[in-house]
């Protein structure tokens, strides 16, 4: 009787687990996200920011360009999430702007995925695990992104521009992108950090007590 009632208890530890295996798996695929005010508030934030950058690119930048080129604002903003946020969430939301920005028609390049969700992945990675988050950090992110940008633009001008030499292409569209691109990286950069930082904070550092 004893023995039946032990295994009674291992088939049932056994069913029991089963949930718990499926709410850890569920959990894996969250990507290490809580699902709690905070961080929908957080969302919500991102989403603005991503509306307010592809306006700004798709309408002012789109009449009054530096150097001749519109400024992707987009880059340097995924780039300061995948380092506030870590390279998981960075990776996914740079997804979600590639599409946007590209869905607006604020971008010529229809690669941006694979330039935008590897940028944002590893300056997670980078700042986890190498590198301090300061101002040269970011700007050395900045930078080296946005020459592989350039490199990706001088390929795409380089398929579809016929009749053009390559240096033509260097020196009137991948040039004054790279320019603009630099010029004006800091502005999303330090909107973005300037309101999700105090997500990062302790409560007694919100409220200064």
């Amino acid at each position: 009787m004893k023995q039946q009632q032990n295994k009674n208890s291992a088939g049932n530890a056994e069913i029991g687990s089963f949930p718990a295996r499926l709410i850890d798996r569920f959990n894996s695929w969250r990507l290490g996200i809580s699902v709690d005010a905070e961080s929908v508030l957080k969302g919500f934030i991102l989403a603005l920011l991503t509306v307010f950058f592809t306006l700004l690119q798709t309408t002012l930048f789109a009449r009054f360009r530096p150097f001749g080129a519109i400024p992707d604002l987009m880059l340097p903003f995924v780039i300061a999430v995948g380092t506030l946020e870590k390279e998981k969430i960075g990776a996914a939301w740079a997804l979600i702007a590639a599409f946007f920005i590209d869905a607006a028609g604020g971008s010529e390049i229809m690669l941006l995925p694979l330039l935008y969700v590897p940028s944002a992945f590893a300056a997670g990675i980078l700042t986890t695990h190498q590198f301090r988050d300061c101002v040269p950090t970011a700007a050395a992110y900045t930078v080296v992104t946005t020459f592989l940008r350039g490199i990706i633009t001088f390929i795409i001008a380089s398929i579809t521009v016929h009749g053009i030499t390559w240096w033509k292409i260097i020196k009137h569209i991948v040039v004054p992108e790279f320019f603009a691109n630099l010029l004006l990286a800091a502005f999303p950069q330090l909107l973005t950090r300037a309101v999700l930082r105090p997500f990062h904070k302790t409560r007694s550092e919100r409220t200064g007590r």
